[in-house]
């Protein structure tokens, strides 16, 4: 169907609303556990036919054209992705469906019209720009998210991307691009235009070969090669169901039974035992923290063994002198209390004899976790449900805060849930001397979907790109441990009650991606920048010089 018309140059409503579809499918199915990331180096080539065919036909169709044939394809490779989300809500789920989709849309749109004044590669150069400054937004957006950042996609693949140490998840979406850009031009070329084709054949073959066969001679070369002493680790899945008997059963009776579980793997040898994200909902006041019953009860534990120290999410609170204004953006007046109070969504380090260290997570769930204006609040009170973080809010801090083992010295990253998400969000624990990342999470409020498996295999990324290895717990599972190359060596079921323990081996080398964060994302946002002022600040500049002189 696609091949004849291609051969043409005529394609008719359904070859293109076919094309469309086929590349959401293809793009969507690459987050699924049954499929490779892989087949992300060609989904987007029906999308790039689609965008040819329009340029090739331009006075026959808008610019706006584009944007309608791509739109269904990239609805459905965000329903495959992210229809996830309808646990939290119906709406949460269409709203955020359909924000990336008409953005998506936008963006190859763009692209377009730059193609249409200034040529072939101009507009894929665009393209290239244009996506990876979208990403690069979506890391830093409170209204978008970076979940299906084009690079993620290729997390379960880790024999591929050990380069990500160098690149980042950046360097993922890149390839991505690269790969269809030239595979597009090879069947444009071969079918449609008829002249040689084996020069893009070629530099396809060489793009999507070279990285490949890099990334299995890191993979191969590397090893547990520090020279640090193992640490035993011990993680508890408690496998409490967030929504049936988080909030009805006891929280003290839900940390004994957390630490009934532990009893059964921490030994005199444990240097570290972990307890998932927001165990204990009850919040704790940091002002009195070590007063606070259940870090007492942590801290007896602790005392129970050798040099043992807890990692455990907690909620916590502090509050503020009395003010007339907000101390911060996130400080609220509850029922409780006169002063003006914040919440936090924590991690806490306790050991037998230390005062508590605290962590309060700083990447938070949009709609759920943080506070908008007030209009956006209530707009997303009325389509989230309470998930552990609306009836407050959290605060969150500006720096990254490392734990230190009391004992060993050796420094572990609180990374608390969504924070796994971004890359170099993770990458400055590092800077601030984590040798291991240790990701807690409750992955229970996304129930049986694939929400949850997303969610582990970017630790994945995360490893690769810090060259840390990764102790993951999780309330419901799926907790694991995960070595610099990415490869989960140990790992609990989904949906059960019990504990995982093994060594870590602490690692300090620094890899090139810690070094210089996100300069792919960078770049290319400056360069949209910069086409986006060549193509479009002339035409600007005549209509204001214009305006401006009808105005004399």
């Amino acid at each position: 169907m696609f091949i004849p018309s291609l051969s043409s140059g005529n394609m008719n409503r359904y070859s293109l609303i076919a094309l469309s579809l086929a590349g959401g499918i293809l793009s969507g199915i690459a987050w699924s556990e049954w499929c490779t990331g892989l087949i992300l180096l060609t989904a987007f080539v029906p999308w790039l036919l689609i965008e040819d065919h329009l340029s090739l036909k331009r006075g026959k169709h808008s610019l706006s054209s584009c944007f309608i044939w791509l739109l269904p394809g990239f609805v459905i490779f965000n329903i495959i992705t992210l229809s996830w989300v309808r646990v939290a809500g119906t709406a949460a789920a269409i709203a955020i469906i359909t924000e990336m989709s008409f953005l998506m849309s936008f963006i190859f749109c763009m692209a377009h019209s730059v193609r249409k004044k200034a040529g072939r590669m101009a507009g894929y150069t665009a393209l290239l720009a244009f996506w990876l400054a979208f990403e690069h937004l979506s890391l830093h957006s409170a209204f978008l998210t970076p979940w299906i950042n084009l690079g993620n996609g290729l997390a379960k693949n880790i024999l591929f991307i050990q380069w990500y140490d160098t690149t980042g998840v950046a360097g993922g979406t890149l390839w991505i691009l690269l790969s269809n850009i030239f595979l597009s031009l090879f069947l444009l070329k071969q079918f449609r235009e008829r002249q040689d084709s084996k020069k893009y054949a070629a530099v396809w073959l060489v793009i999507v070969i070279i990285p490949a066969a890099v990334s299995l001679s890191k993979y191969l070369g590397k090893g547990e090669t520090s020279v640090h002493p193992g640490s035993e680790v011990v993680m508890v899945q408690p496998n409490i169901d967030p929504y049936s008997e988080k909030f009805s059963i006891p929280f003290e009776e839900q940390l004994e039974a957390a630490l009934k579980i532990a009893e059964g793997s921490v030994s005199d040898n444990t240097d570290w035992l972990i307890l998932p994200e927001t165990v204990i909902d009850d919040p704790v006041n940091e002002a009195d923290a070590g007063n606070n019953k259940y870090i007492i009860t942590l801290r007896d534990f602790a005392a129970k063994y050798k040099d043992l120290n807890i990692i455990a999410g907690l909620v916590s609170y502090r509050i503020y002198p009395a003010s007339a204004k907000a101390p911060t953006r996130s400080a609220r007046i509850t029922n409780l209390s006169e002063y003006y109070t914040d919440h936090y969504n924590s991690a806490f380090r306790i050991g037998a004899d230390t005062d508590p260290a605290i962590y309060h997570k700083s990447r938070l769930v949009p709609g759920i976790e943080m506070h908008y204006s007030s209009f956006l609040e209530k707009v997303s009170e009325r389509i989230l449900p309470d998930m552990g973080g609306t009836i407050w809010g959290y605060g969150t801090q500006d720096t990254r805060t490392c734990f230190f083992h009391s004992a060993t010295s050796r420094g572990m990253a609180p990374v608390i849930c969504y924070e796994s998400v971004f890359g170099n969000f993770v990458a400055d624990f590092v800077r601030e001397g984590a040798e291991v990342l240790a990701v807690i999470t409750n992955d229970g409020w996304w129930k049986n979907t694939k929400g949850y498996y997303q969610h582990l295999v970017y630790s994945s990324l995360r490893a690769i790109e810090t060259g840390r290895p990764v102790v993951r717990c999780a309330n419901t599972g799926v907790s694991c441990i995960t070595d610099i190359r990415g490869k989960r060596l140990q790992e609990t079921e989904w949906w059960t009650k019990g504990s995982l323990k093994g060594t870590i081996v602490p690692e300090t080398k620094i890899t090139p991606y810690v070094l210089a964060g996100d300069y792919i994302f960078n770049a290319a946002s400056l360069i949209s920048i910069i086409i986006l002022a060549w193509i479009y600040g002339p035409e600007l500049i005549r209509r204001i010089y214009k305006a401006s002189q009808r105005r004399k």
